[in-house]
């Protein structure tokens, strides 16, 4: 399990390591065959799928880093930002759903009732769906459910479902792209550019600990 800010860190800078190596030789392969019209159609169209599976498996990933590293330190649900008791929530309607018993709604109103000062148990395992679409909309949603700061993404929204999603999805579903060279080198680097601010985000909130509620009483507890 990862305990330590500097294990998520290590853990998130793994996925990215592979991942951008195999995007810049992806690159380096359109640029050598740019004068080759019909591998290069091919080979763009290819690199487009890449692009998007690796901004969608990194989101994934590292979202689920982080939710683990907040898990791992049972901090009692007073002190967790509101964000990670709604994930814990909505495990347990989830489970309320599911079951007709009249003992899981009890056990969920005695979880309103006395949980706020138990040491918590958040979900970490298979939380995040991206379901196979990370649009804008599904990307706020991460955000939302990880507590991060999503002003950094706001102005990329729309580039992200026109440029990124809808090439990918037409490409999956074997409809006829036409990017340039030179396009595709542009999204390229606007990929790289969002997996780097979203992993950013994941850093700044376990650094800062905006997992955890801040409280007066909470600064007090951490003042020196």
């Amino acid at each position: 399990m990862i305990r330590t800010t500097e294990q998520l860190i290590d853990k998130i800078a793994q996925e990215l390591v592979w991942r951008r190596r195999e995007l810049t030789d992806l690159r380096a392969l359109v640029q050598q065959f740019r004068e080759e019209p019909l591998r290069l159609r091919v080979l763009i169209r290819g690199a487009v799928a890449l692009l998007y599976a690796h901004w969608e498996g990194f989101v994934k990933a590292s979202s689920s880093h982080y939710i683990e590293y907040v898990a791992s330190t049972r901090l009692p649900y007073r002190r967790l930002a509101a964000n990670f008791i709604g994930l814990t929530l909505r495990s347990k309607f989830a489970e309320l759903s599911a079951s007709e018993k009249i003992s899981g709604a009890n056990a969920l109103a005695d979880f309103f009732c006395t949980a706020l000062d138990r040491q918590s148990n958040v979900p970490y395992k298979r939380v995040i769906d991206t379901k196979s679409n990370l649009s804008s909309t599904v990307l706020q949603d991460i955000i939302a459910a990880l507590g991060l700061d999503g002003s950094q993404f706001a102005t990329r929204l729309k580039f992200i479902d026109s440029n990124l999603v809808n090439p990918r999805n037409h490409i999956a579903h074997g409809e006829a792209t036409n990017l340039t060279v030179d396009e595709y080198l542009l999204l390229h680097d606007e990929v790289i550019t969002l997996i780097e601010t979203f992993r950013n985000e994941i850093e700044n909130a376990s650094v800062l600990r905006r997992y955890e509620r801040l409280t007066e009483a909470n600064a007090l507890a951490d003042a020196p």
